[in-house]
């Protein structure tokens, strides 16, 4: 249960704000205080709030179809929260994506993994908290030297005691934070446990040793080791059975380009620039307002009638009327990174929850059933019908742009209605006397869930819908307010479901497929593969990732003949933008990789 159950946060502007342990009724209490303090920095409802020019030639504005889980690394899952908080807190190292290669490099300020092609982006490390790295010659440990001039904005030093701290955070089981997979290797996890004594030392503010039980790869320890920080001195009262429901989840302490301004949950996002960084300076729009409007026609005229700067996935068929209602208005596209999927549980989530025990799901449990499923779906239809030359069909969660590992011998399952039912038929799954399918007296029925205000995935549902009806299954449809459904999601509340996913830009599949589901906590279908464990640890095994190539095309194998999901189609996602904003980077790394560059032609303005 949250404790904070205000709907407001605003956040101190004053530079020598100092953080507080704050109880309920202190965190109340502050905010009252707040409202009658003054601080020598302008307050960001002045401004935004403001008819004028200057609120408009100073904020930046964007419709996103949902709010953030959390605004905290270590909880945060959903991409809006990282769009969000990777604005907020530092990083230990840059990363850039080689289309050239389709491999992600790593940079700190005075050093880089590799030497890249032309198809990178054009970001310089000065963001990066690690100055250099040294691998030990025997790849069981890492060691980063950090800057010395990075600041949360407190003005408390960023030390190497925040990140082993941090890692405490994420490995924490009552925390249960998304990524504890990426602490697999650490001394310790080999027997459930990280020794965090061994596992990170930190002999002075400025180096930061990461130490594994096992060689690792220097692509995958600079990887697994650049988890973001949080400052040990602000969190380090916080319990961990109260770290979801701490109140400073809703003030946080970072140190990069903006900060916090204001949180109108299911509302709004302000950040304000933040005077204070170095990492690697302030960004140069002073607010960026990200409007929580879940209706997708909405969104679409409040760009249009510039009351928005950026609408993320624009309707290929909108392009042409949007382009013609405003001059103003630019569409600009990026990918393969993004698919959307039908999720099956293939466990019996009910049964999981009650006892701990697996049990296969009584419709999803069979591969041979969701085979079925997938080749009923007519995938192609909803592309033709949708994304058209913008959506390409999805065998496997290893995009075609990561050109070194991407497995192109697959064919993809095609719409077969007549296999599908054959399918069915050899598991026990007949017609009743209605035409639905049913096996031991149950029948085939199900309710299909997906999140509100995505007008893609509700066109996909009703098409997915009907070929089902088509063979026999009663498939409801069912939508759910985004925090909501990816809540429910997450705690593995629903049996199907249709939902999206961004992948990583490194290959590193155990939080979303790994068997121990208590670490996965991305496997929200319970899919349990001993082979696939396998895999994903003889690929780590490689000291260079393209020796790893083998596995990652078994693993591609495995995944489409056994369909724990189904996969629908890679977007190439198409976002509309203003055209008074200027210096823009669209990449597969994303469409907000470089926004703390962007700035906002004066004489261009939106309506506020």
């Amino acid at each position: 249960m949250t404790m904070f159950t205000k709907r407001e946060v605003t956040v101190p502007a004053c530079s020598n704000s100092r953080p507080f342990r704050f109880s309920l009724s202190a965190l109340i209490l502050f905010m009252t205080v707040l409202a009658s303090t003054s601080c020598s920095e302008k307050k960001q409802g002045d401004d935004i709030g403001s008819k004028g020019r200057a609120a408009k030639d100073s904020t930046l504005v964007i419709a996103m179809l949902g709010d953030a889980d959390y605004l905290n690394p270590v909880l945060g899952t959903t991409v809006t929260s990282n769009n969000i908080f990777s604005l907020i807190y530092p990083g230990l190292l840059q990363s850039e994506f080689d289309t050239t290669t389709g491999l992600l490099n790593f940079i700190a300020l005075e050093k880089r993994l590799r030497q890249t092609g032309t198809g990178t982006g054009k970001k310089t490390p000065r963001a990066a908290l690690a100055k250099t790295w040294r691998m030990a010659p025997d790849h069981k440990s890492i060691t980063y030297i950090l800057r010395n001039n990075a600041f949360w904005n407190d003005g408390k030093p960023i030390v190497s005691g925040d990140f082993k701290f941090s890692y405490k955070l994420y490995g924490n089981p009552v925390i249960a934070s998304a990524r504890q997979q990426y602490l697999s290797e650490l001394i310790g996890a080999e027997t459930g446990q990280v020794d965090f004594r061994r596992a990170i030392e930190t002999p002075d503010d400025t180096t930061l040793i990461f130490r594994f039980h096992k060689p690792v790869s220097e692509q995958l320890a600079l990887f697994h080791t650049s988890l973001t920080p949080l400052p040990s001195h602000y969190w380090r009262s916080v319990k961990p059975e109260d770290f979801r429901s701490s109140p400073l989840n809703q003030l946080p302490l970072g140190a990069g380009p903006y900060k916090l301004q204001v949180w109108r949950q299911q509302q709004e996002i302000v950040l304000a620039s933040n005077k204070r960084s170095n990492l690697p300076k302030p960004g140069n729009i002073p607010y960026i307002s990200y409007r929580v409007v879940p209706d997708y026609t909405v969104r679409l005229t409040q760009l249009q009638t510039n009351a928005v700067d950026v609408v993320e996935n624009i309707k290929p068929e909108d392009f042409q009327g949007v382009l013609k209602s405003n001059a103003a208005i630019e569409i600009k596209t990026v990918g393969l990174r993004v698919f959307d999927y039908v999720g099956w549980s293939n466990i019996d989530q009910a049964e999981y929850h009650k006892t701990g025990k697996i049990k296969p799901h009584p419709l999803f449990g069979s591969a041979q059933v969701r085979l079925a499923l997938t080749t009923a779906i007519d995938r192609e239809s909803i592309i033709d019908g949708y994304l058209k030359s913008y959506g390409v069909l999805c065998n496997t969660d290893i995009s075609p742009s990561l050109k070194w590992a991407y497995n192109r011998a697959i064919l993809a399952h095609q719409f077969d209605p007549a296999k599908a039912s054959a399918l069915l038929k050899a598991e026990g799954w007949l017609p009743g006397p209605d035409g639905i399918l049913r096996k031991n007296g149950r029948k085939f029925s199900f309710v299909l869930y997906t999140n509100s205000g995505n007008a893609r995935r509700n066109y996909a549902s009703v098409i997915i819908q009907q070929n089902l009806k088509a063979i026999g299954i009663d498939c409801k449809l069912d939508v759910q307010e985004s925090n909501v459904f990816f809540e429910n999601l997450q705690s593995r509340k629903l049996d199907a479901w249709m939902a999206g996913w961004s992948i990583g830009l490194e290959i590193d599949p155990l939080d979303v497929w790994g068997s121990d589901l208590k670490k996965s906590r991305f496997n929200f279908t319970g899919y349990q593969n001993p082979r696939i464990d396998g895999l994903c640890e003889l690929a780590k095994q490689k000291m260079d990732p393209l020796e790893a190539k083998a596995y990652w095309m078994e693993y591609q194998q495995i995944l489409h003949r056994d369909q724990p999901v189904t996969f629908l189609y890679w977007i190439r996602e198409t976002q509309g933008f203003n055209k008074r904003i200027q210096g823009e980077e669209l990449n597969i790394s994303g469409t907000f990789y470089n926004i703390d560059d962007w700035t906002l032609n004066p004489s261009a303005t939106v309506a506020l």
